[in-house]
């Protein structure tokens, strides 16, 4: 996978895939910034830069609350002015795959970059772009391939993954994965109810937490009984938090956090709300590294690749 210099997109007219799925109100920037090293190469050396990238899920048609314009006025706040296409999804044929609006697209441009890992599902501007024009991975996009497949090669050791949230159908695989590699998969949020209401057997290293009595929150016990495993690592990955954080009674996920910190482990985490939670403790810029991308973090640990990935090869 090539990764952009300055001598690939000097004096062309770049394209450039960016993550600016977020939150708007208030609008939340973590992954605006990750993006920001990127644009500015971008702008340094190119002779036109473009921006693009999808917001929320308008279903083909203009949504009024789902336009750039915030986008817009956020980069100009950080000193930057790219001109930006309107949310791509607006356009039923991106998500499609339309290879027609990819041809309208290309047009634009001579150079395709992806900075957006968090956007790892075929559509045109990811998976489709780059098969038109010369092209390469965004600086974060690479570092988010480097560290995710050290992590899933060649962990450090001890290594422990914990693992929160819902929707076990999507973290299972990854659980299973993980637990090949890892020392201990520590399991809470409620994933714990999931995995019990379905039976589901898990490798002996895989500990599933206990609940509080109305399941808003891993109980203390287990906090403590985890505190040893973590306290040892030498490098943890995190993704989900581990009860309903946003009430401040429910302060288990608050207490693992402190206890990687505490750690000293190489510390990478991921997911939107695992950033809101850590956002809120004012702990997130005292991580090792966090992810954009979520989904996408989970998808490349249990498969290794991506959609986006495969494209830029």
């Amino acid at each position: 996978m090539q990764v952009i210099t300055k001598d690939l997109i000097n004096g062309r007219r770049v394209l450039l895939r960016y993550d600016i799925d977020v939150v708007l109100h208030p609008l939340e920037d973590f992954k605006l910034k990750a993006g920001l090293e990127t644009l500015k190469l971008c702008l340094e050396n190119a002779s036109k830069v473009i921006l693009m990238g999808h917001l929320g899920r308008p279903e083909g048609k203009p949504v009024e609350s789902l336009r750039v314009a915030p986008i817009v006025e956020w980069f100009k706040s950080q000193g930057f002015e790219p001109e930006i296409l309107e949310n791509l999804r607006f356009d039923p044929r991106e998500e499609s795959g339309d290879l027609d609006y990819a041809r309208e697209l290309a047009q634009m441009g001579d150079f395709y970059i992806n900075e957006a890992f968090s956007s790892y599902r075929p559509a045109v501007s990811t998976t489709v772009l780059p098969t038109l024009l010369p092209h390469a991975a965004g600086l974060h996009f690479a570092q988010e391939v480097e560290i995710l497949t050290r992590v899933r090669n060649n962990p450090k050791k001890p290594f422990v993954a914990i693992m929160g949230g819902a929707k076990v159908t999507d973290k299972l695989p990854v659980i299973e994965v993980l637990a090949k590699k890892a020392d201990a998969v520590l399991v809470g949020g409620k994933l714990v109810s999931e995995i019990r209401e379905q039976n589901i057997i898990l490798p002996k290293n895989v500990m599933v937490g206990k609940l509080t009595e109305d399941s808003f929150d891993i109980a203390p016990e287990t906090t403590s009984s985890w505190s040893g495993l973590i306290s040892r690592a030498a490098q943890i990955v995190w993704n989900g938090p581990l009860g309903k954080f946003e009430d401040p009674k429910n302060d288990q996920s608050a207490k693992i956090a402190q206890l990687v910190l505490d750690s000293g482990a190489e510390s990478i985490v991921g997911g939107g709300d695992t950033i809101a939670l850590l956002s809120q403790l004012d702990l997130l810029d005292q991580f090792s590294f966090v992810s954009v991308g979520g989904g996408a973090m989970l998808k490349f640990l249990a498969d290794g690749t991506l959609p986006t990935i495969e494209a830029l090869e």
